[in-house]
């Protein structure tokens, strides 16, 4: 049996699915009515607050993690997901399981969202099965992408070195990060383009197909655009 084999992680939001489509903003807002409510803020001081500590540490948990300790974590994951009302809007990227058994070696999604809304949302979209894995941030420390412990967690709780992971993300800062811990690197959706980090870009689950065989050579070092 081949040692280290390829491990492929994927971003949830507007990877596996379209986040902008309604989620985010019905995410958004419902943290800043928590907020709001917990803080004692008005519901303009609050989204501001929100949308700082999201700039400020890449998660608004982070931020009332580090300034407002008295915060009840899981009660913020839970008021600030409401599950039924998300997968209302759920809209899944196309040719995803396609493309998910065209990819050689294990799979496992890594969110910054918290565990319970990545297993309902990959549940929900029929893709369970092809994961054999799903981390949301309190499965890895409560840390959030792009920092780096939260990456060599998942590592850690996979039993992979990050020289054997492939990382698809939406977001170049979460794929900065990846490439300097040894991960290749692609650059999921339209707005992708050649950066010095990035080994692939897909601007679609399709392309991404198309090209998996070579991504998955770990001797691949040049760029490729899709």
């Amino acid at each position: 049996m081949q040692e280290n084999p390829t491990v492929w992680l994927f971003d949830l939001d507007n990877t596996l699915h379209d986040a902008d489509a309604g989620i985010f903003t019905l995410i958004n807002r419902a943290m800043t009515r928590y907020m709001a409510r917990r803080l004692k803020l008005s519901e303009s001081a609050a989204s501001d607050l929100r949308q700082e500590y999201w700039h400020r540490y890449g998660a608004t948990l982070a931020g009332l993690q580090i300034h407002h300790p008295e915060i009840d974590i899981a009660e913020f994951l839970r008021e600030s997901h409401p599950i039924d009302a998300i997968l209302t809007k759920l809209h899944g990227m196309a040719d995803t399981e396609h493309t998910l058994c065209r990819l050689n070696g294990r799979k496992a999604v890594f969110s910054n969202g918290p565990s319970f809304y990545v297993r309902a949302v990959v549940g929900a979209l029929g893709l369970e099965n092809r994961f054999d894995a799903l981390f949301g941030t309190d499965d890895f420390g409560l840390l959030y992408k792009p920092n780096p412990q939260a990456y060599l967690n998942v590592c850690r709780l996979l039993d992979v070195p990050p020289e054997c992971c492939i990382m698809v993300d939406d977001s170049a800062d979460n794929l900065h990060q990846a490439k300097a811990l040894g991960m290749k690197t692609v650059w999921f959706g339209a707005k992708s383009h050649a950066l010095s980090f990035i080994d692939a870009c897909a601007r679609d689950m399709a392309q991404l197909a198309r090209y998996a065989e070579t991504l998955s050579e770990h001797r691949q070092t040049h760029y490729n655009t899709l």
